[in-house]
């Protein structure tokens, strides 16, 4: 491979976690204190500050809060807390064998929660008493079901042919933002099928296997796939990791990314969305656990650039940087210095490309955050940017508003027209205040 794979922008530029920490702190003091229900709406806080308000009720006393594809619901009533959340209805062909994997899961990966069969329907539940509800079990009770709802829902609707209790409410990416992604996933595809067939040409497996599973890691980074997509790039990422012969996970992870190649775009386009999560599936990242993170794979590009193997650095930064977005919510800082040390690197020559993920790497292991000069000059360009299109658009409203108040005037409705005068009034202030920034 004479080049690294090209970058492409990610749906999201932050990719840091909505976790506040000093939330759960509170949670378990007023715990400890026997303030229950505010220990309960403080954990809430701890995983999203919007959620409680957004999904609960007025007495703070029952919650219907959206993860991915499942709808958790929560009420505190009679000195219990009792959380379930409506999984799926059975199918009619094939009930049974998805019964048996239902149990298997109520053995093997629910703990405290449990599934319940209510005529055709599956439900997971969890019921305790508001003074056994310390803010670390219901954490976890809430994950598990969380983690374990989103992406069974989604296996066992394919797989067997379940339907869903519960339509999901998601936002589906704009058609723009479908095609870029379709496009680069075209792109980025190809580039490392071709790398792959080079390196296996030479009998480079190790090289191949770690490109294959860096691309794997970058198509989660850039396309953020919910949904079944979601799990067959967990999938694919778990078979990476198969103890078998190199050779022949490489080819199972070719296989992989060729059938998604060949998914059609409308297909593609049913697990791009976004949609509300309660609980993360990913670690809450800080400097010190990426820097434990990042520790071997910098001794190891250390000694290769020392002995000039760019190509060995470059493939194993990548790998290592698209992995912590895989597995991290990465703060924003380091993802400042993850981004645009990828993007500037993106088509470079092994020897370049290794030098420009090396010095991010550098900055993160010593502990350095703040951006280099270069980059601050790209944000403040990004900003600008950014500023420049809300303007034009905030512009275009200002003149359709115009227009709306001439067309109201000639009909002889006053109170319309005020009400649009009164709009017009706001957006010029907005557009004042933007130009004074």
């Amino acid at each position: 491979m004479k080049q690294t794979l090209t970058f492409i922008p990610p749906v999201v530029d932050s990719t840091q976690s909505s976790i506040h920490t000093e939330a759960y702190e509170k949670s378990v003091d007023l715990y400890n204190q026997g303030e229950y229900l505010q220990a309960f709406h403080s954990l809430l806080d701890y995983l999203n500050a919007d959620f409680r308000t957004k999904y609960g009720n007025a007495d703070g006393t029952e919650f219907h809060i959206p993860h991915g594809s499942i709808l958790v619901h929560i009420s505190v009533k009679d000195g219990f807390y009792r959380i379930s959340a409506d999984f799926l209805n059975l199918p009619e062909k094939g009930r049974v064998a998805m019964l048996r994997q239902i149990a298997d899961l109520n053995l093997n990966k629910l703990l405290l929660p449990r599934f319940v069969k209510d005529n055709d329907k599956l439900r997971m539940e969890y019921t305790c008493s508001l003074s056994q509800s310390h803010p670390h079990k219901m954490y976890f009770v809430l994950q598990n079901i969380c983690h374990i709802g989103d992406k069974y829902d989604d296996e066992f609707c394919t797989k067997f042919g379940a339907t869903r209790c519960y339509e999901p409410q998601v936002t589906p990416y704009p058609q723009q933002e479908i095609d870029r992604i379709y496009e680069g996933l075209q792109i980025l595809g190809r580039e490392t099928l071709e790398a792959v067939k080079e390196y296996d040409a030479d009998r480079k497996y190790g090289y191949s296997w770690n490109v294959l599973d860096t691309t794997f890691y970058q198509i989660s980074y850039f396309a953020r796939p919910q949904g079944q997509l979601l799990n067959d790039l967990d999938k694919a990422v778990d078979d990476m990791d198969a103890e078998l012969p190199t050779a022949e996970v490489v080819a199972k992870g070719k296989a992989f990314l060729e059938k998604l190649l060949a998914m059609p775009k409308e297909e593609l386009a049913a697990d791009l969305y976004f949609v509300d999560t309660l609980v993360s599936t990913k670690r809450r990242s800080s400097l010190k656990n990426m820097q434990e993170n990042f520790m071997s794979v910098y001794k190891e590009a250390t000694e290769a650039i020392q002995t000039e193997n760019y190509e060995r650095s470059a493939v194993r930064l990548l790998y290592i940087f698209y992995e912590a977005y895989f597995y991290n919510d990465v703060q924003d800082d380091i993802n400042v210095i993850l981004s645009h040390a990828l993007e500037k690197a993106s088509g470079k020559s092994m020897e370049d490309a290794s030098e420009i993920l090396y010095n991010a790497m550098d900055k993160i292991m010593e502990g350095d955050l703040e951006p280099d000069e270069d980059d601050l000059e790209e944000i403040s360009a990004e900003a600008i940017e950014q500023m420049q299109g809300m303007a034009a658009s905030l512009q275009e409203e200002i003149m359709k508003a115009q227009a709306d108040m001439q067309a109201a005037m000639m009909r002889g409705d006053m109170a319309e027209y005020m009400r649009l005068a009164q709009e017009l009034q706001q957006k010029m202030m907005q557009q004042a205040l933007g130009g004074q920034q």
